[in-house]
């Protein structure tokens, strides 16, 4: 995947202002992942905070629901279906024995699009469920649909369904024919699936950074590339624009997200739109000043953390924007190339010196939630036993470690810790890959004891990282 490169002056925007939206960004403790600007179909910012590089693939969580709004609306202009199609009527094996209730017998593709359908939230975390479509059309109904916004994941998923069910392919194949091929979308992508092997149209893909500023782009131009229309137009246009209120229940992310919502797209401040998955997956589009926006992060543990985003750009980046080319600033545009590489994810700073006669002891835990049963401090390693199963977490306080956790190949994560005074040593352990999320655990030695507190920032917290642990010194 190519792009055309310019400095930030070049196309009116100011390199100190990056980098003060970096600097911003950090000094919130965000745990940004990476950072890409475009303006003018030029790319002019990109940094990843290592072990993130330009290839690894990243969980974008709800931005997938994107993906799945650009498939109906191929199949829509294909002729495969109509947005006041009503959903019931391509699902009838799933339909209960009585048939379904009146309100979900009136629900349209374009409610669910919109987020209006009648549940009050996802249908399949009401109760544990393989059959995440299934319990779309059998869960109690909440009240008519349309009626207003409601986040509901379990909407996006059952149109995801809805496009593999009649296209007979994945979601990511279908949109690869169509255009993803064609703009360069990485082929190593997948999405997540789900217990009955659908795609989790709801928070399931793996993709890069610079794939989704592939597809912002190609959103952005209307569907065109390279001259050539991929997407229609028109739908493109609907989808992005606002179709719903959600001022009363849209903006949990924080003020931009109240501002209205198009088919599976956010409205934002300042006539933008974007995707959005939770913990900072972000693909923006400024129309106005012609500019995309691309992050990935991880804010799950920082209230507010995507509105401190938002407004890193808002506060930080805009005011650095100009109609016409900037003068060259060749010493603030090595500051910010210095700081787009050296990008990292947050450390634990280290505020004392450990109490040397309370660390390095085994200490036997008694019953507690997370199921623990006893805990090691050694130098540069703490251990923690849970019956059968051991995790270690090596770490340099100060510093970051790559790991994995439990050993597993399959669950990469960075570890930072500190000691935050002689006696309480903290822990943050940063989760990579499809469990994208974080852990902290805050250990408290005293002498003859020590008692743990931890807690998991995830879509589906670990219970063997949930809660409080307390136990005595092993003699």
């Amino acid at each position: 995947m190519q792009f055309s490169i310019a400095k930030p002056e070049e196309v009116g925007v100011s390199s100190a202002a990056l980098s003060q939206t970096l600097d911003y960004l950090a000094q919130r403790r965000v745990a940004l992942h990476s950072l890409l600007v475009m303006r003018h179909d030029a790319l002019i910012c990109e940094g990843y905070a290592a072990p993130f590089t330009k290839d690894t693939l990243h969980r974008m969580y709800s931005e997938t629901k994107s993906l799945v709004s650009l498939a109906v609306g191929v199949m829509c202009a294909k002729g495969y279906l109509d947005l006041d199609d009503h959903i019931v009527d391509h699902f009838a094996e799933k339909l209960p024995l009585g048939g379904p209730s009146p309100e979900l017998a009136r629900l349209t593709i374009r409610d669910m699009l919109r987020m209006a359908t009648p549940y009050n939230g996802t249908t399949y975390k009401r109760r544990p469920t393989k059959d995440w479509v299934g319990s779309f059309f059998t869960a109690r109904t909440d009240h008519e649909p349309g009626s207003f916004f409601c986040y509901d994941t379990s909407s996006s998923h059952t149109l995801c369904a809805l496009v593999e069910k009649r296209m007979g392919r994945p979601l990511l194949d279908v949109l690869r024919r169509e255009a993803l091929d064609a703009i360069g979308f990485s082929e190593q992508s997948y999405c997540i699936r789900d217990p009955m092997g659908i795609s989790q149209g709801g928070s399931g893909l793996m993709a890069t950074p610079r794939d989704m500023l592939a597809l912002l782009r190609l959103v952005a131009q209307g569907g065109q590339w390279d001259g050539q229309q991929l997407l229609p137009q028109d739908y493109l246009q609907a989808a992005t624009a606002w179709q719903i209120d959600n001022a009363e229940n849209g903006g949990s992310g924080g003020w931009d997200f109240a501002q209205g919502y198009g088919y599976q797209f956010w409205r934002l401040t300042h006539n933008a739109w974007s995707m959005y998955g939770m913990g900072g997956q972000l693909a923006i589009c400024l129309p106005d000043q012609d500019m995309l926006l691309v992050t990935t992060a991880d804010t799950q543990p920082l209230a507010g953390g995507v509105q401190t985003i938002l407004d890193a750009f808002w506060n930080c980046l805009l005011p650095g924007v100009a109609d016409a080319a900037l003068p060259a600033n060749p010493a603030a545009y090595a500051e910010l190339t210095k700081k787009l590489s050296t990008m990292q994810l947050p450390i634990v700073e280290n505020l004392a010196a450990p109490d040397t006669e309370l660390c390095c002891a085994t200490v036997q835990m008694g019953l507690n939630a997370p199921g623990l049963t006893a805990l090691q401090l050694q130098e540069n390693a703490l251990v923690l036993h849970y019956g059968g199963k051991t995790c270690t977490l090596p770490f340099r306080t100060g510093a970051l470690v790559q790991s994995h956790l439990w050993d597993d190949p399959a669950l990469p994560c960075v570890i930072a810790a500190g000691w935050r005074a002689p006696d309480s040593l903290l822990f943050r352990v940063h989760l990579l890959g499809e469990r994208l999320g974080s852990l902290s655990l805050q250990l408290k030695l005293r002498p003859g004891g020590a008692t743990l507190a931890l807690c998991s920032h995830e879509e589906h917290p670990d219970p063997d990282f949930s809660g409080t642990a307390e136990g005595v010194t092993a003699v």
